[in-house]
C-alpha cells in the first residue's frame, strides 16, 4: 500500500546503538541488528510497528538528556587508590573499584563490561568483587548491551542499589529509558567513561581468529601496565602457557581503533565527547598530568574523576578515605575527545572497501 517503511533513525551517524529503542517499544517490533561493519542498528518489523514514536523519543542521539539536580560545573579530581596492588591491576588509578565496592556493600548490583569466555566484549553483572574484578580494564570495542536495561529497570522497581558503567550515550540511553518508562533512579549511580569512539565488533571477532591460529587465548588485556602506564601495551597469555607483549600481531587491533577508520559513524557525531555528561561520575585516564602535577605521576596511573551531579559528590565523598585526591579544574583535564568527537578520517570508505575486497588480513597489514 506505498506506506512509508518506519525507522527509528534517519541516517547511522544519528544512532549510537544504545538499545533504549529496542526495550521501551511496546509490540517488541525493534530488533538489534548487526549491518555488514557489524555496529547494531534497530531494525523495526513493519507487521508489529503501531507507529506510536516511542523508540524516536527516546533515543539520546535525538533528544535532550536531562540530568537531575547536575552541578553547575564538574568538580574534577585526579585520584588515585592508596592500595597500589589494586592500582597495579587497573587501568589507571584504580577509582572505578572504589566506586563500585560502595554498591557492592550495600548488596547492590553492577553492571560493567567484560570479555565472555570467547573474549566476545558484553555488558554483565556483578554482585561480588571477583565478578567486578573482570569489569575493570578498558576494552576499546563496542559491548553487546543485550537486555542490561530492563535488568535494571526490574531491580531498581524492586529497591536494589545499581551501579552502571558504560560510555557517554550507553548511559544516555539508559537514563532516558528509565524516565520515559518512569522508573525511579534514585538508587541508581551512572558512571561514564572518557570514550574516543567504540570500533566494529566484526573486527574484533576477525583479530581473534587471527591471533588464536595456532593457540587459544586465555587472557588479553589493552593495557598492561608492568611497562608503565602512557601508551597502548597489549598482552596476551596462551593456553599453551605462553605469553607476549606488543608482538606486530598482538598490536593489530589496538592500530585499527587508534587509526579510527573503523569507528561507529555516530562516534565522529558523539553528542557526550565534551564536559556535559549524561552521569554522575566520568572517570578516564589523566592524560597530561605529567605537565599539570608531574610530582604525581609515577607511571603507575591517575584516573581523572569528574563529579557531575549531587548524587556524584555524594558517593565521592564517601569512597575518599580510600584514595589520594588532588583537585584540577576543567581546563587541566582537558583532552581532545572532552572537546570534540573523533574526527573521521578521509579514508574510512577505503578502509571499509578494502576490508570487504580482501579481507582482514590484508587491511590489517
Amino acid at each position: 500500500d506505498g506506506e512509508e517503511m518506519i525507522s527509528v533513525y534517519d541516517k547511522k551517524e544519528d544512532c549510537c546503538g544504545c538499545t533504549a529503542c529496542e526495550h521501551i517499544c511496546p509490540t517488541n517490533a525493534i530488533k538489534m541488528t548487526p549491518d555488514e561493519e557489524g555496529f547494531v542498528y534497530p531494525v523495526i518489523d513493519q507487521e508489529l510497528c503501531i507507529d506510536c514514536g516511542k523508540c524516536r523519543k527516546v533515543c539520546p542521539f535525538q533528544n535532550e538528556i536531562d540530568v537531575e539536580k547536575r552541578l553547575d560545573n564538574p568538580l574534577v579530581y585526579a585520584v588515585k587508590q592508596k592500595d597500589e596492588k589494586i592500582r597495579m591491576e587497573s587501568t589507571s588509578g584504580g577509582v572505578y573499584t572504589a566506586i563500585s565496592n560502595l554498591t557492592l556493600d550495600k548488596a547492590g548490583s553492577i553492571y560493567g563490561v567484560k570479555f565472555d569466555e570467547n573474549f566476545k566484549v558484553i555488558h554483565s553483572k556483578a554482585n561480588n568483587s571477583y565478578e567486578r574484578d573482570k569489569f575493570r580494564g578498558s576494552k576499546y570495542i563496542q559491548s553487546d548491551l543485550k537486555d542490561t536495561f530492563v535488568k535494571i529497570q526490574n531491580e531498581l522497581r524492586r529497591g536494589q542499589d545499581v551501579l552502571f558503567t558504560g560510555t557517554g550515550c550507553q548511559v544516555a540511553g539508559l537514563r532516558k529509558f528509565l524516565v520515559d518508562t518512569k522508573t525511579d533512579i534514585d538508587r541508581l549511580i551512572t558512571n561514564d567513561i572518557i570514550c574516543h569512539g567504540t570500533p566494529s565488533p566484526l573486527l574484533w571477532d576477525d583479530y581473534l581468529r587471527f591471533v588464536q591460529k595456532k593457540n587459544k587465548l586465555t587472557s588479553y588485556t589493552f593495557r598492561y601496565k608492568e611497562k608503565g602506564w602512557h601508551g597502548y601495551n597489549v598482552r596476551a597469555e596462551f593456553q599453551n602457557g605462553k605469553s607476549r607483549t606488543n608482538s606486530s600481531d598482538l598490536k593489530i587491533y589496538a592500530n585499527l581503533f587508534s587509526s579510527n577508520l573503523a569507528l561507529r559513524p555516530s562516534c565522529y557525531n558523539c553528542k557526550f565527547a565534551n564536559l556535559n555528561r549524561p552521569s554522575d561520575i566520568m572517570i578516564g585516564d589523566f592524560w597530561g598530568i605529567e605537565k599539570t602535577m608531574p610530582e604525581i605521576d609515577d607511571n603507575k596511573g591517575i584516573s581523572l574523576v569528574l563529579i557531575n551531579t549531587d548524587k556524584g559528590k555524594i558517593v565521592f565523598d564517601k569512597i575518599k578515605e580510600n584514595l589520594e585526591v588532588w583537585e584540577s579544574n576543567t581546563r587541566d583535564c582537558l583532552q581532545p575527545n572532552l572537546i570534540e568527537p573523533t574526527k573521521k578520517p578521509p579514508k574510512r570508505d577505503q578502509f571499509w572497501q578494502d576490508y570487504y575486497q580482501k579481507g582482514f588480513e590484508y587491511v590489517a597489514k
